[in-house]
């Protein structure tokens, strides 16, 4: 056993409206006692990462002051998750008003929906050709490029992406 672990987990499905519906949590151990336990629930519209609701829970904190934190999850109701979400969420949840472990779950799960609206966008339409138009859709308005090694400017992806784009 180490002396600290931590466990940042994420469920994604589509909700009955057809949006993103993710369930997060954040576990941390110290010398084998738990020391956080926070849950977050969002939903997040398919198309545009528009953040449609917003709640936490924190079933195991440090301290009973730290669950008035969670009072911050719900100023980012209505923010779309996109380039400057990560900043957006530094400066509302990492407040002083808010909490530093908060506020990385719900950065990975802006992460998260990332990926779970890519999922479901090939779930919904079965990985052909709309799909992967929309995720490259979302890709250029996310600001993926240039972000890691497969999207590199010079790369085969991007240079696809340009002669589809007639670019």
């Amino acid at each position: 056993m180490g002396i600290f672990q931590r466990r940042i987990e994420f469920d994604i499905e589509e909700d009955p409206q057809g949006r993103v519906f993710l369930v997060g949590t954040l576990r941390d151990t110290r010398l084998g006692s738990p020391v956080h336990h926070m849950v977050v629930k969002a939903t997040v519209d398919l198309v545009d990462g528009r953040i449609h609701s917003l709640q936490g829970e924190m079933p195991h904190v440090p301290h009973e002051d730290c669950r008035h934190a969670l009072l911050t999850l719900e100023r980012l109701v209505g923010a779309e998750i996109k380039p400057g979400f990560t900043q957006l969420v530094r400066d509302v949840v990492g407040s002083p008003e808010g909490c530093t472990h908060l506020a990385v779950l719900v950065t990975n799960l802006g992460h998260a929906s990332v990926q779970g609206r890519g999922a479901l966008l090939v779930h919904r339409f079965g990985g052909g050709e709309r799909a992967v138009r929309l995720m490259r859709e979302q890709a250029l308005q996310l600001g993926i490029m240039g972000s890691c090694y497969t999207w590199r400017e010079d790369g085969p992806l991007m240079r696809r992406m340009r002669k589809e784009r007639g670019e």
